[in-house]
This record gives C-alpha cells, structure tokens and sequence, in this order.
C-alpha cells in the first residue's frame, strides 16, 4: 500500500517507547494543559490517551508539522533526551489506529477497553469541532475494526484488559483467592472492573475506596464489598492481602512513609498493584517493611509473556484490520460509497 497524497498523521509515545515515569510525566502535562494541539494549518485532529499511550492524530499537515505540534505541546514535561518518537502517516497512520482500537498494540493482546477508551477521545474531539473528515471516517473505521474482532476472532477470550490481568496476577501470587481480603482503591472505570472481575473469581472479602463516598458505596453495593471513606485507606491496609490501585491522582495516593507505617505491625506481607499513569503508589524503601508494589512496567512484561497463547486470533485480527484499512482508502482516494469525491466531502465539511 502507498501512503495517502493528503495524510493523516500520527505521532505520539506508549509503553513501549518511554519508561512509565516519563510516560506519566507527559500524560499529567496533557492532562493540565487547556489548549487543544492543533497547528492553524490542519484540518483536523484527534488526541487519544488512554491507560499507556498518548497519540496525536492531525490531517492535512506533513510529519515535521506533527512532530512540532505534539512537542510544543507537551512543553517542558518532553524529554531531553531517551525518547524515540517517530510520526507515521497516510495508510500507517490509519494501520496504526485501527490495530489500537483492536487491541493489538495494547499491553493486554485483546483487550476491551481501549475500544471505549478510543470512543470517548473521539467524542471529546468532537465536542471542539476539531476531527476532520478524513480523521471523521477513520475514527468510525477504527470502531467498526474494534467491534469486527471482538465479534469475530477469538481475540478477546481470557484476559482482555488490564483489569483482568491485575485479577490473574492475583491469583498467581495469592493462591486462592476466596480465603483473601483484597481492597480496591478508585471506583472508576478500571477500580470498577477490577471489583467485579474479583468478585467474579470468588475473592473472600473485597473492600472498595473511592475519594467520592457516594460512588464507592454504589460500587459496593454492586459488587457485594464493604465501602470504606477516602481517609480510612491506610486503615484498610491492615486488615488486606492486596491491593489494586486504580486512582486517576497526579501524585501518590500511597505515599512510602504512609505505607510503611500502616504496614509495620503486619505478619504478613501486602502486595500492591498499581494501574496509575503516571503512579500512584509510592514504594518504601528496603525489604523491611513487606510491601512490594507491582508497577505498570512489571505488569505489562508479567502480561506480554501470555500473548502468544493467541497467535492465531491475532493473524485473523490483523486481517481485519487491513480490510477496514483498505476501505477507508478507497474513499480518501475518492471512491467512497456514497459516490462524492474527497475534495466534495471536504468542501461541504468546510462550510457547514
């Protein structure tokens, strides 16, 4: 395939490009800064962050304007050095897109969230009026190939997002689950599915915390757990097995001093699992205090060495994604269905 004469372009860093502090970093900037990343000369753009990526996707601009965009940006939070970031346009941009959205660039091969992840990154976009028409019919491209492989391919079974992993991490440390207390820090998206994938699997006691109480009562009330205050989390501690950090905080919500000393008197040891980008959780000094706290670098190697137990899923997988690839081709190349050509459909875009 050859690239597209009026590109999209992607750039952007993930898990695998920069280490989980730097990516945090660069999420926390994105997060605080008010201004929308679109050079005057695009005709649109995109921003998708989700769990361990940060992508910005413009049209009708070339790869240096991308690159500068993104950078500018992000301002003092990029790097200096030890980052490779490198823009992909035209055909490899929408590939790109359309494997994420498949869960096949995800930590979890397979996983479910990203979908929805993608979704709302595309909602937000267009909130501001900023996709274009070609970042319009890719996006929707993007969600028909998530939905395809999921419905299609056997891609999805097991473990598929980061939740369920953390659940089988668990499992493998803990033994059985169902003598266990396991506490769950965050009542949001992924707080909420690691709860039910635990209560799922039979764990003995579950404790949820939420900084709003109303909501960690609704998820206890859920999942059948016990709703602890914002303030009682180092209470909750001692009387755990593990815990699942889930929290979406700029800073620790597990200070190390703070967990050391909640821990202290324990006779057994606390494991912490930390989801946060950037985390959350702040690990004590030594061995001494008996906590050791599984960050997302160390999940997503324990996770990536059960990938390929679905090689065969993701060859199919892949084939779907070239198909909706091509199909989104034929109409930046002026062969829609519905018969306009690409310059008809832009000018409309450009005057409504």
């Amino acid at each position: 395939m050859t690239d597209l004469s009026a590109p999209v372009v992607q750039v952007g860093v993930d898990y695998r490009v920069v280490p989980p502090a730097t990516l945090g970093s660069l999420c926390r900037r994105a997060d605080d800064h008010a201004r929308w990343p679109s050079p005057a000369s695009a005709r649109g753009s995109v921003v998708l962050r989700t769990c361990h990526r940060l992508e910005l996707y413009l049209e009708g601009v070339d790869d240096a304007v991308a690159m500068s965009a993104f950078r500018e940006w992000l301002g003092d939070a990029w790097p200096s050095s030890g980052v490779n970031v490198a823009a992909r346009s035209g055909a490899e941009a929408g590939r790109h897109l359309l494997r994420v959205s498949a869960g096949l660039e995800s930590a979890v091969v397979g996983e479910d969230q990203v979908l929805s992840q993608a979704r709302s990154a595309y909602r937000e976009a267009c909130r501001r009026h900023a996709p274009g028409p070609a970042l319009h019919r890719l996006f929707h491209a993007a969600f028909r190939t998530g939905k395809r492989v999921r419905s299609e391919t056997a891609l999805g079974s097991g473990c598929r997002s980061l939740a369920g992993g953390v659940v089988g991490l668990l499992r493998e440390e803990l033994a059985d689950l169902t003598e266990r207390t396991v506490l769950v820090l965050g009542a949001g998206e992924m707080g909420s599915l690691a709860a039910r994938r635990l209560r799922a699997r039979g764990v003995g006691r579950l404790l949820v915390c939420n900084r709003s109480w109303p909501r960690a009562g609704a998820l206890a009330r859920e999942v059948a757990a016990e709703p602890l205050p914002w303030s009682w989390r180092f209470r909750g501690l001692t009387e755990a097995d593990a815990v699942v950090c889930a929290t979406g905080a700029q800073s620790p919500v597990l200070e190390a001093g703070r967990l050391a000393e909640a821990v202290r008197w324990r006779r057994r040891s606390l494991l912490v699992v930390d989801l946060a980008v950037p985390a959350n959780v702040e690990s004590p000094p030594g061995d001494e205090h008996r906590v050791r706290v599984i960050g997302m670098d160390e999940l997503v190697r324990r996770l990536e060495a059960h990938a390929d137990r679905r090689l065969g899923a993701v060859v199919v997988a892949e084939g779907i994604v070239e198909e909706e690839l091509e199909r989104w081709m034929d109409w930046f190349r002026g062969r829609g269905t519905d018969g306009s050509s690409r310059a008809e459909i832009w000018s409309r875009a450009g005057s409504a």
